[in-house]
């Protein structure tokens, strides 16, 4: 190899190598300038040039995306907590910092400072679950969140998304829905009164309007009022539901125990076939208003009842947190579709060929009222499964 070869050679592995460390260290303010440089050597300086320009864009293309996505999560009012396997927090969202705690951890464990059972109970959480879970902070503050576990892969490295949602947030959003679609059911049920109403009403007139001649004979004026009368009293039965619905007292709650509520429940419905009870509560106690809590179940076991169930399954048991009552009627009646799922507590919303779409509207006005949750859903096309969570006397 001569002289010139060389140098050559050197300088060409040098800004290879070069090239290569700013590759690894992602450092891509390497340029060349390539003005003095000629043939070859030129050709090679402006081919390296080319490739860190290259991974330049790409890893603006790359910062961009993430800045987006990083922002976009960062509105999301739930919140997210990114971990690795062993537990070291690898990204959290805005929600996360400013609504949880206040400030940015690194270990899943740092949540103890908020509740010293925090961190294990969402470690105990199961992918593709939801579950409930309530801590009282230092302060007395007591918090509730719905909390769901994600896992998700990157680079074949499996990261866990924690997501926890405000209950109250939930509560106040699910309550804002209701009222729409009450808005909507009222607004279709008086229209439907109304119109023939208005119509019938404004052609009587006409007709006595003509005087000596008039539009209707007495037989057409008689089925005009008859209609108008039956449509009337139509609305105000429907408005007399409405005011039942309206209308429901606070509870005058008394701590019971929870096995002498639900024995209670079982004696209503001791010559129904097919029905099971199983409780599991020990000596635990709540503070209710007995009979309203007993119309909800009783409401809930009547409309398993009428799908034709041939297993009802009333199960009671303790949270595993220790401080809630769940209690949940499944049965084998069919279940429901996606669409009346998402209108089962609405007032006047009925499945049932004859229902007045009240009940299950007053058992969740009752259950809140006493500070507690209730749930319905669908197992598949077997059936269907309700749940009610209550506060359990300390």
């Amino acid at each position: 190899m001569g002289f010139w070869q060389n140098i050559f050679y050197n300088k060409s592995i040098r800004r290879l190598r070069q090239m290569l460390h700013s590759v690894r260290m992602r450092d891509y303010s390497l340029q060349y300038n390539t003005e003095k440089l000629t043939g070859e050597e030129r050709e090679l300086a402006e081919e390296i040039n080319a490739v860190i320009h290259e991974f330049r864009q790409s890893e603006r293309r790359h910062e961009g995306e993430t800045h987006f996505y990083d922002a976009l999560l960062s509105k999301v009012d739930s919140i997210l907590i990114a971990t690795d396997s062993g537990g070291r927090v690898r990204w959290m969202n805005r929600a996360a910092i400013e609504r949880l705690c206040g400030f940015r951890f690194e270990r899943l464990e740092s949540l103890s400072a908020l509740h010293p059972t925090l961190p294990e109970r969402l470690k105990e959480l199961r992918k593709g679950s939801d579950s409930l879970i309530s801590f009282t902070l230092p302060d007395g503050e007591e918090r509730q969140y719905a909390a769901s576990l994600t896992h998700i892969f990157v680079s074949g490295i499996c990261y866990k998304l924690y997501s926890l949602q405000s209950v109250a947030t939930i509560l106040k959003q699910s309550e804002i829905n209701a009222q729409q679609r009450l808005i909507r059911v009222l607004t279709h049920e008086i229209m439907n009164s109304l119109t023939p109403i208005i119509s019938l009403s404004s052609t009587l007139t006409e007709s006595l309007a003509q005087g000596s001649e008039p539009k209707l004979s007495d037989q057409e004026a008689h089925l005009a009022l008859t209609t108008i009368n039956r449509r009337a009293n139509g609305l105000m039965q429907f408005v007399q539901r409405y005011r039942r619905l309206s209308g429901t007292p606070a509870p005058k709650v008394q701590t019971i125990s929870i096995e002498e509520f639900i024995q209670g429940v079982k004696e209503i419905f001791a010559t129904q076939e097919g029905l099971q009870f199983n409780i599991n509560c020990g000596t635990r106690e709540v503070s209710i208003d007995r009979p309203q809590m007993e119309q909800v179940f009783i409401n809930l076991l009547k409309n398993a009842i009428d799908t034709g169930a041939t297993s009802i399954v009333v199960t009671a048991t303790v949270g595993d947190d220790g401080r809630w009552f769940i209690a949940s009627v499944e049965d084998n009646g069919g279940g429901f579709s996606a669409e009346a799922g998402e209108n089962l507590f609405t007032p006047f919303f009925t499945t049932k060929k004859d229902g007045e779409g009240i009940g299950l509207a007053v058992c969740r006005q009752i259950v809140s009222n006493h500070g507690g949750l209730i749930a319905a859903e669908s197992i598949g096309t077997q059936g269907a499964r309700f749940t009610v969570r209550l506060p359990l006397v300390r």
